[in-house]
């Protein structure tokens, strides 16, 4: 009797032994899976789509922009609204930019943009320095020859030559202030405010014909400042349509200038910006075909977001002071139609923080290395 409970009882020892081995055994596989799970590398995550990047070039070393194509960075409504390509209010991240010579026909001349630019430092209170002091001395920058024309150009009158870019110099903080889709009712206006800081900008102007806008067409060109070409209609679906649409629009803003100021415009800047969403098929052609007429086109590497619905005017100022800061060469994309009252209005502010931040103002010619959008 003795011997059988013993037995039992050494049965029931064994049994439990055995159930806590299994138990510890099915423990160790669990966190073996788990371990082996940590281990494993990791699922591959796709990339968001990328925007298309910017390109120039120069001495000057490539950098990327918050708005590559921000605020006008394409409109896909009408005149001066923009073609969402990035926020302005982030100006850090869409874009990348190179400051170089004007788009080649040549695709291999087209670089790829590096990394983005460091960020912005804060605006430095400095001594107050003149809008219009002298950029550092350089020679005459030599002119190219026309090209040859053929015999069947319709418009063999739009080849200009092309002069070298001078170089922007080291520790030389310029500004250019550049104002899209006037004349308006607010071009002599704000013409008066630069004429009281004597600063002198860039007017890419549409196709405005009443008396009125044509006065302001000239007073723009009398007062100094630089008349470019935007567009005549703004339609981007018509002029984005092929190359030669786009020369027809251009023609007949250039005639208009002309005829009005007597001003033979040498620079551009597209509807929407160089790259938008209505001509990605063809920007990359119609930039070859301008290029080839001798006409450099400017895009921008600071947004003011005056195109933006909601921007307020102090987030205008904000915009402009806060992305110039980066540069040391900044083009500030502004507008100039008939609603951009906010624009006008804070004119004045960025002006006097830029000058006391050390920036010079100056307009823009040929002579001056563009800032451009990579093309698709």
């Amino acid at each position: 009797m003795k011997n059988r409970r013993k037995l039992r009882h050494i049965r029931t020892v064994l049994l439990s032994l055995t159930t806590v081995g299994l138990f510890c055994l099915c423990v160790w596989l669990f966190y073996q899976g788990l371990f082996e799970q940590d281990g494993a590398a990791p699922l591959p995550v796709s990339e968001p789509s990328s925007r298309p990047t910017l390109e120039i070039s120069s001495a000057e070393p490539p950098f990327s922009i918050a708005s590559s194509n921000a605020s006008q960075g394409g409109a896909d409504a009408s005149l001066g609204e923009p073609i969402p390509m990035a926020s302005s209010a982030a100006p850090e991240s869409a874009l990348a930019v190179s400051e170089s010579a004007a788009v080649s026909s040549d695709p291999a001349a087209v670089s790829s943009a590096p990394a983005s630019a460091a960020p912005p430092a804060p605006a430095s209170e400095a001594p107050a320095a003149s809008s219009v002091s002298a950029a550092p001395a350089s020679s005459a920058a030599p002119t190219t020859s026309l090209p040859e024309i053929p015999a069947d150009d319709p418009y063999p009158d739009l080849y200009v030559a092309r002069p070298e870019f001078i170089p922007h110099q080291d520790g030389d903080k310029v500004v250019y202030l550049t104002f899209d889709d006037g004349p308006s009712n607010l071009t002599i206006p704000l013409l008066d405010v630069l004429d009281k800081y004597g600063v002198k900008a860039t007017f890419f102007v549409v196709g405005k014909t009443s008396e009125e806008d044509k006065e302001a067409l000239r007073q723009t060109a009398e007062r100094g400042h630089t008349l470019a070409v935007h567009s005549y209609t703004h339609e981007y679906k018509q002029i984005y349509a092929s190359p030669r649409a786009f020369l027809d629009d251009f023609a007949r803003e250039y005639a208009l200038i002309k005829e009005t100021t007597g001003v033979s415009p040498t620079i551009y800047r597209c509807a929407g910006g160089s790259v938008n969403s209505y001509n990605r098929d063809t920007a990359r052609s119609i930039a070859e075909e301008m290029n080839r007429r001798g006409y450099i086109y400017y895009d921008w590497n600071v947004d003011s977001g005056d195109a933006v619905p909601g921007t307020t005017a102090e987030g205008i100022y904000q915009n402009v002071i806060s992305q110039t800061s980066r540069y040391d060469k900044a083009i500030v994309l502004m507008h100039n139609s008939a609603t951009k009252k906010d624009t006008l209005a804070q004119l004045p502010r960025i002006i006097e923080k830029l000058q006391a931040m050390g920036y010079r103002f100056a307009a823009l010619d040929n002579t001056v290395a563009p800032i451009n959008f990579r093309l698709p």
